[in-house]
């Protein structure tokens, strides 16, 4: 078992890198787990269109308030500090949204939830790219990652098994049963998150710079350029991702009706997608250190693209649909790899969080926007819907060739690209 010694102690590697993805599970388990959900909550609870768009985009929203604020505050008080805590708001809300059959109640819920989803994920990059070796620092980071990849493949296994034993698991039971397990491994992590320690790298630049003068940096010089490119980047990833996936199931339900594919066979077919996306991104992970970032993010845009590109030949025979969108996940496997790899590791340790948080924030700001582009961009989610994953495709193609302009580090330390250009310019 790999150790790793921080601030004179020994830990655990698996043991960080578990603590670490925990929260990227969630937010990967929240996503998968209300798409399917929302086959049983929907129709029983009577929700019209605006309330189905906005409990489906409350964590997103969430997301974006987390992502920005803990980026920010990580940078100024430490990693540690916020990082135990920050699961409260996901444990005590995730219960509140499973008691309720108001749909405002059930949106409010889940808004706060993505606030503490949001704020785990510039805390865990900045954290594991700070203490991973260069040698193995993508495959680190890449981790978690294929956690938010297999956070979302446990939500559609477990629908799947509530959808199967229907006579057992009554509809109404059923899509709270599936919301609330997930706070099951939040509570596990949040007990066990008390005993990690400090990055020693923010201890070393600790209280360097402070409030105004960390965004001042973020968006100045060799640092503004990298901000400006992930998050225009991931903007785009996040709006194909979740404006595709997040309606899958409901378009599938729309277009052929439950009678010819019902709720259970639904279910297994997105099971069918996020196991190919959690096989391809524990590939890309393997491999990261080896090829780089830049390849496997390039040709995962470039194939999602084409293949969005293909979804509307979909929409007239069912099995060509299910085959796109594997092929989509192929590529997806590889994109979605690398899309968080790049925000800590062109970051200096004294803007890391802020930086990895606005890119991300810019992601979740994207997430909002597919959902409703395709939630209420459409006078019926489903074949009116193909527009749409056509203008995905062509942006996915403009991501691939701004990732053209994003600098390579994976031979490099953290911040040596600072410290080269620092000499070149005194």
């Amino acid at each position: 078992m790999a150790i790793i010694e921080i601030g004179g102690k020994k830990y655990s590697t698996i043991k960080l890198l578990i603590l670490f993805a925990a929260g990227v599970f969630l937010d990967g388990y929240e996503m998968g787990v209300v798409a399917l959900a929302a086959l049983y909550m929907f129709p029983i609870l009577h929700l019209n269109q605006l309330m189905q768009t906005l409990i489906m985009g409350a964590v997103i929203v969430g997301s974006i308030i987390g992502l920005i604020g803990a980026g920010f505050l990580t940078d100024i008080f430490g990693r540690r500090t916020l990082y135990i805590y920050d699961l409260l708001g996901y444990i005590i809300f995730g219960v509140f949204q499973v008691i309720t059959s108001n749909g405002w109640i059930i949106a409010i819920s889940r808004l706060i939830m993505g606030i503490a989803i949001g704020a785990d994920g510039p805390i865990s990059s900045s954290y594991v790219a700070e203490i991973a070796p260069k040698d193995v620092r993508g495959r680190y980071l890449a981790f978690t990652n294929v956690a938010y990849v297999a956070g979302v493949f446990t939500s559609v296994a477990i629908a799947w098994i509530i959808f199967a034993n229907v006579n057992l698991i009554p509809p109404d039971i059923g899509w709270r049963l599936m919301l609330v397990l997930g706070i099951i491994p939040a509570i596990i992590v949040f007990i066990m998150r008390r005993q990690m320690p400090e990055s020693q790298r923010w201890l070393n630049v600790k209280g360097k710079i402070l409030g105004v003068e960390i965004v001042k940096e973020m968006f100045t010089g060799l640092g503004g350029k990298f901000t400006i490119l992930n998050s225009i980047i991931w903007f785009i990833y996040d709006m194909t991702i979740y404006g595709a996936s997040l309606f899958l199931p409901t378009i599938i339900m729309k277009i052929f009706g439950t009678t010819y594919v019902p709720n259970t066979v639904n279910a297994l077919y997105d099971s069918i997608f996020t196991l190919v996306l959690v096989l391809v991104a524990t590939l890309a992970m393997l491999i990261i250190d080896s090829t780089g970032r830049k390849p496997i993010q390039i040709i995962g845009l470039v194939g999602m693209g084409i293949f969005l590109l293909l979804v509307p030949f979909g929409f007239e025979n069912l099995y060509v649909l299910i085959l796109i969108a594997i092929m989509f996940e192929v590529f997806n496997g590889l994109a979605g790899t690398t899309i968080g790899i790049f925000p800590p590791e062109l970051a200096k340790t004294e803007f890391r969080g802020s930086a990895y948080g606005f890119a991300g924030m810019m992601g979740k700001i994207g997430a909002l926007v597919g959902v409703f582009l395709v939630g209420l961009g459409t006078q019926t989610i489903g074949k009116s819907s193909a527009p749409v994953f056509q203008f995905f495709g062509v942006m996915l193609f403009l991501a691939a060739i701004l990732t053209l302009f994003l600098v390579d580090i994976t031979d490099m330390d953290l911040d040596e690209l600072y410290e080269f250009k620092e000499k070149l310019s005194s």
